[in-house]
């Protein structure tokens, strides 16, 4: 690790962005072409307006937007506004904006918790059940908070399965969780099946949509066939959304919404001190308005119709990209991606080595350890990767079958 101390004296800006410059000549362009990695991009246009919007309050602190910095206010609450209709929620439905995901789904697992505990009083030992392919962030609001996480298979579809959730369901569940879609596979869990579950049995029901909450939508709006998933669905009670992913603004910020506005009296936190009172409405205090700002300037720039054009071309490219590697022998797609996420394997080589062979050729893109297999992540920027993608994938498959090329052992199976 390189050893940084605090200089004795400052140094000029001059000097710190040449610096800094050098830094990051290794950094990935973060909309590249060639990089599949988690990145949104709709436009240069959509980026200045995120980007411009962002700088003029990156200073101002939301956390007090209900006194001193009420333009915030204003922005978050017509930010919701615009996500509850989004979502068809009913009148009365409420919510508030996060960090990013994680925080949406942390705060979401914290307020079912809470309710829980004035409503559920036979729960002794709390418990969640999900599906595994349920986002990594709710192991990690299981650790903080201190519930039982019980993960159920998936079906052949890669899909959660519902029969082996009921079987696990028992007095100690206060929430189940479905995913709209799952990070790496593009199919929305069968969000209504699961919604009879916690009607059964008087419980939570979260929906993880913070990847396809702004893809679902539009892409019905569209004429695809897209399963319900918001709060069309009687039994969902929370919905997790980002606004820095296809909502395009800049990073972080995110959603919960909660179907009925009472349920936010169990979101915050709140203690009385000697300097006065101290409330959150999520884990962190303090936070820039830029990235609040920059959601609800990005929502008024696009408009519906920007967003329904964005999502049919990203549409476009992932069906492109689909089809040529269902034509490519010995390679299959998992499953039928609804959103623009989606995976593919082989039951004939190793997909590692393949993975290998397209990084040698300077393609990004994550791997997943069950199947082995490469996960792409498509939005505009990749209108013109398309086909030099897919002739090279065609290249490095055959050079795989021949042995020429090997996996090498070193892995990228990161979440992130």
């Amino acid at each position: 690790m390189t050893e940084s101390k605090l200089p004795k004296t400052g140094r000029n800006w001059t000097e710190l962005k040449a610096a800094m410059e050098e830094a990051r000549g290794s950094d990935l362009p973060w909309y590249d072409r060639k990089v599949f990695k988690p990145a949104y991009f709709t436009g240069d246009d959509v980026v200045e307006v995120a980007d411009r919007a962002y700088e003029m309050h990156m200073s101002d602190n939301l956390l007090y937007s209900r006194t001193s910095f009420p333009s915030l206010g204003r922005y978050e609450d017509e930010v919701v506004a615009m996500l509850l209709e989004l979502l068809r929620a009913p009148a009365g439905a409420d919510g508030g904006l996060t960090t990013g995901g994680t925080e949406s789904n942390v705060m979401a697992i914290k307020t079912a918790r809470d309710w829980a505990r004035r409503h559920r009083s036979d729960v002794t030992d709390p418990e969640i059940v999900a599906s595994e392919t349920v986002h990594m962030s709710v192991d990690k609001a299981a650790h903080l908070l201190g519930l039982k996480l019980v993960k159920v298979g998936v079906t052949p579809e890669l899909r959660a399965d519902v029969n082996a959730m009921a079987r696990v369901i028992n007095s100690n569940t206060i929430l189940v969780i479905g995913s709209s879609p799952p990070y790496v596979y593009g199919e929305v869990d069968p969000i209504s099946d699961i919604a009879h579950l916690a009607e059964e049995n008087d419980l939570w029901l979260h929906v993880d949509a913070c990847l396809g909450g702004f893809i679902l939508p539009f892409a019905r709006k569209l004429g695809y066939s897209i399963p319900d998933f918001d709060f069309h669905v009687p039994a969902v009670t929370s919905i997790s959304i980002d606004l820095h992913k296809y909502g395009y603004a800049a990073k972080g910020v995110s959603a919960l919404v909660l179907r009925d506005k009472n349920l936010d009296d169990y979101r915050g936190f709140a203690v009385q001190s000697l300097a006065g009172l101290y409330a959150t409405p999520n884990i962190v205090g303090s936070r820039s308005g830029g990235a609040p700002a920059s959601a609800w300037a990005v929502m008024q720039y696009l408009g519906e119709e920007g967003y329904l054009q964005s999502v049919e071309r990203i549409l476009n490219i992932r069906q492109r990209f689909l089809d040529g590697i269902r034509a490519i022998d010995g390679l299959e797609v998992l499953g039928e991606p609804h959103a623009y996420n989606f995976g593919f394997t082989s039951q004939e080589f190793d997909m590692y080595a393949v993975a290998d062979g397209m990084a040698e050729r300077r393609w990004v893109s994550g791997r997943v350890t069950s199947p082995r297999s490469i996960f792409l992540m498509v939005h505009r920027a990749h209108e013109t990767s398309v086909d030099d993608y897919l002739s090279d994938l065609a290249e490095v498959v055959e050079a795989v079958k021949a042995g020429n090329i090997q996996h090498r052992g070193a892995t990228d199976v990161s979440a992130v």
